[in-house]
């Protein structure tokens, strides 16, 4: 009798920079509305990270695996087919589907077994969710406006977290922003201060989604210049962080580690002369649009892709808007964008790995299978993955590879600190060396090593006296053995 399909745990990831889930087949987790509980996540490329060995013991073994997914709670799709021996690589020894979501939306995942003599389990009309993951690239839309001598705000977005509400003032000659902690803010709020008479204080605010996407007011000043708008518009949102226009659809975000990147875009229509060349334009944190280049291209309506890509280099990390218009074979285009257009894709430029640091490793006894070792760190970034953090552990310190205590942990003590308390599984291992990691949303993984191998031997040896007896030299010769 075939066996119910296994299928590993699902987790995602940037390119190929995973944080990768335990290989195990996760108990459903349900939400309180009855559907599987969602991973939010703001890229659209992940990893679905599948344990060879475990279809291998199955008997009889499946040849190949089918990826089915399903898109806002439609009827499944089948994705990638992959033979059993021929998975993807993924990242940090890792190996299953990469899977590039067409666009943003709540998605389901499923796996079929597909046997040698055509058969498949389960069958495409019994196909169930194994994990569901919100794929949300657009980040909240936040609107401010100076009213007296505070400010009042707006934001929005599908998957707004309400907890994440930061708002910040800095004098106009400080490079410094100071987050306002008096209270709690909500998505749409206001908050005044005692201005001494003459001066001015620039005001921001900050809003993130559950998927860690970043939304940024424009900066106001208060009090307000006389003549500027009193309040905000009726009707609510605005654009983020100075990309985009107040009422418009905000572009999705994109995250790359290097300077160089290309920037990849499908002509939708063209004429019977193809397309010849394409303008790109970019908008950077300061000023308006600029041309990049012109690239030349040869594209034509019969050909089979209508995708290309245009190379592009920032002198910095940062945060670029980019659109792009192609020129007909005939030298046809539109017009070059206007400072309002919101850009078609933003890319945060990001080189810097983040900030991790164990602070405190502590052996305690008293777990059912021995030594609780509890793990306390820091890892700070301005583009964190959600769940960045990974520990892992190993007998060597050189090693290439180590074994997992636990990945997509939480800072869950501060924004920037966290804590998880780890029984020690295999009573054989008596000291180790611990690492962690985090990753950001643009594949960076900062590492530390604990300084000190962990040692989770508590027990004091302990002994009683069975008998005295007299060395075999001295006993008498019946005695002797």
């Amino acid at each position: 009798m075939r066996t119910a399909h296994t299928v590993a745990a699902v987790a995602l990831a940037v390119g190929l920079a995973l944080a990768v889930a335990p290989a195990e087949r996760p108990a459903r987790a349900e939400d309180p509305f009855g559907g599987l509980r969602p991973t939010y996540w703001p890229q659209r490329a992940f990893g679905i990270p599948l344990d060879r060995a475990t279809f291998n013991a199955l008997d009889p073994k499946p040849t190949h695996l089918q990826l089915y997914y399903s898109l806002n709670r439609g009827a499944f799709q089948k994705g990638t087919k992959l033979a059993v021996g021929a998975l993807q690589p993924i990242a940090e020894g890792k190996e299953g589907f990469l899977f590039d979501a067409p666009r943003d939306g709540d998605y389901e995942f499923a796996v079929q077994l597909v046997y040698g003599d055509g058969t498949v389990s389960p069958k495409e009309n019994q196909l169930a969710g194994e994990r569901r993951a919100i794929i949300d690239t657009v980040p909240p839309r936040v609107q401010i406006a100076a009213v007296g001598n505070g400010v009042e705000w707006s934001a929005s977005d599908d998957n707004l977290d309400a907890r994440e509400m930061k708002l910040e003032c800095k004098w106009p000659n400080s490079s410094e922003w100071t987050q306002v902690k008096d209270r709690e803010f909500r998505a749409r709020d206001n908050y005044a201060w005692r201005m001494p008479p003459g001066r001015v204080l620039e005001v921001r605010v900050r809003a993130r989604d559950l998927a860690g996407n970043d939304g940024i007011s424009p900066i106001v000043r208060v009090p307000g210049d006389t003549g500027a708008t009193v309040g905000l518009p009726k009707g609510g949102a605005g654009g983020s962080g100075g990309f985009g226009a107040p009422g418009l659809p905000q572009p999705r975000i994109g995250y790359v580690k290097q300077l160089d990147f290309h920037v990849d875009y499908t002509v939708q229509k063209m004429g019977r002369s193809g397309v010849q060349a394409a303008h790109l334009f970019v908008l950077k944190e300061q000023g308006g649009w600029e041309l990049v280049k012109r690239h030349p291209v040869k594209l034509l309506p019969d050909d089979k892709s209508h995708a290309l890509s245009v190379p592009y280099k920032a002198e910095r990390e940062g945060t670029f808007g980019f659109y792009v218009i192609p020129e007909s074979g005939a030298g046809k285009r539109d017009d070059d964008p206007k400072r309002d257009d919101p850009p078609m894709v933003l890319v945060v430029v990001d080189t810097t790995k983040p900030k991790v640091q164990l602070t405190g490793v502590q052996v305690k006894p008293g777990g059912a299978k021995g030594p609780v070792v509890e793990f306390t760190w820091e890892a700070s970034d301005p583009n964190l993955m959600p769940q960045p953090v990974r520990l892992e552990w190993s007998l060597d310190k050189s090693a290439a590879v180590w074994t997992e205590v636990k990945s997509q942990l939480d800072n869950n003590l501060t924004a920037t600190s966290g804590r998880y308390a780890w029984e020690v599984p295999d009573e054989k291992v008596w000291k180790f060396w611990v690492r962690m990691s985090a990753l950001d949303k643009a594949g960076n993984v900062g590492e530390h090593v604990w300084p000190q191998e962990v040692l989770v031997d508590l027990v004091k040896p302990s002994a009683t006296i069975d008998r005295v007896r007299g060395s075999p030299a001295t006993a008498p010769p019946d005695k002797l053995p």
